[in-house]
């Protein structure tokens, strides 16, 4: 599994990786059960804790102490950490919230939500515009449950990529309407890979590429405790990084 080639990377168990994942499942457990964050982060029905930037760890990722560390680091650009997303997924993922179009509940159903990070609804008609220049996907599974999976179209970061490069041409890249180009070739992948859910337990870990087609699979089994992925998509300084074919 290559990530210029796949788009993605599971990554053996790593010892390191599950000391990072049993200190991190600690503090997120404490997270989620806190009125005010779960006010503030749950969706779809009360069955996703959204959780953007709500893990509490250092600037080199460190978490009550235990250092970040694994595998993924000789296949990732050396830029700076951000607080993580502690994404948990409960059963029933997902309801349908009063405010959601039908459509967009559907296609959270149908394709499982699928995008490519960064590229942002922008105003009334909610046109989309590269504004977060992520310079990879890294998920840290914390606990064992693997309903709802994280899906990601293998190849898909090519189609992608290849597609918003062409849009954007000598253009100042975060000014550029990308949401036609965008859909056009989220169509084309729909058309052409097949989805993959990553299955992966605490002590392993996974790597997406920045421009790869990803969302998150329906709870499809029976009521457990909710899903729980730490994710960290740290951003290239600057954006002509984020966009070069070069680079992964």
């Amino acid at each position: 599994m290559n990530l210029g080639r796949d788009g993605y990377i599971v990554f053996d168990a790593d010892p390191r990786v599950a000391k990072w994942a049993r200190a991190a499942e600690s503090v997120a457990t404490r997270i989620a059960q806190d009125p005010k964050m779960r006010a503030a982060n749950l969706r779809h029905g009360e069955t996703w804790f959204v959780g953007v930037d709500a893990l509490p760890n250092g600037t080199e990722g460190q978490v009550d102490g235990v250092a970040l560390a694994g595998p993924w680091q000789g296949h990732v650009p050396d830029v700076p950490m951000h607080n993580g997303q502690l994404s948990i997924i409960y059963p029933g993922y997902p309801q349908r919230d009063p405010d959601q179009s039908a459509v967009n509940h559907q296609y959270r159903i149908t394709r499982a939500a699928a995008h490519v990070d960064g590229l942002l609804p922008k105003g009334p008609e909610r046109r989309r515009y590269a504004r977060e220049f992520h310079a990879y996907i890294l998920g840290l599974p914390l606990n064992a449950v693997s309903l709802a999976p994280t899906v990601v179209w293998p190849r898909s970061h090519v189609i992608m990529q290849a597609a918003l490069a062409k849009a954007i041409g000598t253009g100042v890249i975060s000014e550029v309407d990308l949401t036609d180009v965008y859909h056009a070739a989220r169509r084309t992948v729909f058309d052409t890979c097949d989805p993959v859910p990553i299955a992966a337990t605490p002590g392993q870990s996974f790597l997406i590429h920045r421009f790869a087609l990803h969302g998150t699979a329906p709870w499809d089994g029976p009521v457990t405790a909710g899903r729980m992925i730490a994710f960290f998509r740290p951003e290239f300084s600057d954006p002509k990084d984020w966009l070069a074919i070069d680079a992964t």
